[in-house]
């Protein structure tokens, strides 16, 4: 009976050992490396809760109402590709906040006196996002991110508008802009971490991006504010409550390989 000749081991491992090398060298030339300069628009709000309506003792009433703010941001993204996968950390420039509307009512003897306050808060971020992202040719296609991001806070502006009004007189508004601080003795903290996660379109070197950011950290220390003579019951801090940054955003880069 004739037995087919046995496949030598030695070969056995060689055919592997080419097979490997050969992969490991396809994959090294799949790999690309690329800096880019990207741009954005930031839709930033917070999940501050709108404070809708309060009602105090001594006839004290307050309404209040919040809305996004529209900012930039821009930075530089480092890619490291591998085929359709791509991690792109980047170091970005970007501002964030919210505005708030706010109306109080005191009622007193003689009639009532009623403050309203407009105050709009703009936040500085240094950013250090770093997405995973999945194209789904390669060099263009639709996209897939997601990933972790860091960010320290490097100042900003508060300002708005504040006037009172009583049934017999009305005060010239005051109008404020102040410059936001992280000292020990303000109820911000500097540092954020969270997530960002969305879709894009990559056409060559050029990446379009729309995506989300969730921030993990609430935004606000409770240090306990100075009582301007009225019973803490009764007015309404908005630093006691917890506040986490909630970006949509739009971005653009253009790549150039290294």
């Amino acid at each position: 009976m004739y037995q087919l000749p046995l496949f030598p081991v030695k070969h056995l491992a060689t055919f592997f050992a080419a097979s490997l090398l050969l992969n490991v060298a396809t994959a090294s030339a799949q790999k690309t490396f690329s800096v880019g300069v990207r741009g954005g628009l930031n839709r930033a709000s917070t999940t501050l809760a709108d404070a809708s309506s309060f009602t105090g003792i001594n006839a004290y009433n307050r309404t209040a109402d919040k809305d996004a703010i529209y900012a930039g941001q821009v930075g530089l993204v480092l890619e490291a590709a591998f085929g359709k996968f791509a991690v792109q950390p980047a170091l970005v420039f970007s501002q964030k906040g919210e505005k708030f509307n706010t109306d109080v009512y005191f009622n007193g003897v003689g009639g009532g006196l009623s403050a309203r306050s407009t105050t709009t808060n703009r936040y500085n971020w240094l950013e250090l996002p770093v997405n995973f992202v999945y194209t789904l040719h390669g060099e263009h296609g639709l996209q897939f991110f997601a990933g972790p991001y860091v960010a320290m806070g490097i100042g900003g502006r508060q300002t708005g508008t504040s006037y009172f009004s009583s049934p017999n007189a009305f005060y010239i508004p005051y109008e404020f802009d102040n410059q936001i601080n992280y000292h020990s003795d303000t109820n911000n903290r500097r540092f954020d971490a969270g997530m960002n996660f969305g879709l894009g379109y990559r056409q060559g070197p050029v990446q379009v991006q729309a995506g989300f950011g969730l921030g993990f950290i609430n935004l606000h220390r409770n240090i306990p504010s100075i009582d301007p003579g009225f019973s803490p019951s009764t007015l309404y801090n908005f630093y006691n409550d917890a506040a986490y940054n909630r970006v949509a955003q739009l971005t653009g880069t253009y790549f150039f390989a290294l």
